[in-house]
């Protein structure tokens, strides 16, 4: 499968790094390639072809919305799934940049998750979500940093699983790998699978509440880790389907 490029659009090295960095951990087949400013990144994209364009707005040599500008009246580009990350939370940027052709927008500070879904909703080559989820009732165990944490599963799919832990334990943290095993309460289970962690929310919504949810989304596991992975999924939607027969 061919790699999806990206590219990253912005002055600031950090914030770059920081969106790269949380890419290439949610999605390993991107091909992720920055540009400091709109005059490098025309360069760029007039020499090669990007399926997605992350953009800072303000920015040396060019603007994100001329940028975006130049690039709605590229024939070559025109289409080109194009996300405005920028400080500009006021009314009449939005409406601007939405005028120029803009897919989607995103105000600074961010987090990856909040990027990731906007990139899910403008592009679906982009989402995480591809894969059928099951809900399940089982045992997860994250193995991490020589630490170990043990939780309830309450889903899982091809693509990753959400379990339920309490707080009163070591837990990893966003974007940390981890080593995750997997057992259904029917006795199928999957064990050794590589992994890391995608996002971490509350369990209810109270603030003395003991338990947490944490996604995770698999790596690019062996040939065989991904045969057991597949047999597992694949007994969850037999049993599921006999509960309904």
């Amino acid at each position: 499968m061919a790699k999806l490029r990206v590219l990253i659009v912005d002055d600031l090295a950090s914030v770059r790094s920081f969106t790269k960095y949380g890419l290439e951990k949610s999605h390993p087949n991107l091909d992720i390639v920055e540009a400091s400013n709109g005059k490098d990144a025309q360069a760029m994209l007039e020499n090669s072809r990007y399926d997605l364009i992350l953009c800072d707005w303000e920015m040396p040599s060019m603007n994100g919305d001329e940028l975006l500008e130049w690039v709605r009246k590229h024939s070559a580009m025109k289409d080109v799934p194009f996300i405005m990350i920028t400080a500009k939370s006021e009314k009449e940027n939005v409406l601007k940049a939405i005028s120029l052709g803009v897919n989607g927008y995103i105000v600074k500070p961010f987090t990856i998750e909040a990027l990731l879904q906007k990139i899910g909703a403008v592009d679906r080559k982009f989402d995480r979500r591809t894969s059928e989820r099951f809900e399940v009732s089982g045992n997860i165990t994250l193995h991490f940093r020589d630490l170990v944490a043990k939780g309830n599963l309450a889903d899982a799919s091809m693509g990753g699983v959400l379990g339920l832990f309490s707080i009163k334990q070591p837990l990893p943290q966003v974007l940390e790998k981890a080593t995750t095993d997997i057992k259904l309460d029917s006795g199928a289970n999957a064990s050794g699978l590589e992994s890391f962690v995608l996002r971490v929310q509350a369990a209810e919504a109270f603030l003395d509440s003991e338990y947490i949810k944490v996604a995770l989304k698999f790596l690019d596991n062996s040939p065989d880790k991904t045969k057991e992975l597949k047999a597992f999924v694949n007994s969850i939607a037999v049993s599921q389907v006999n509960l309904f027969s």
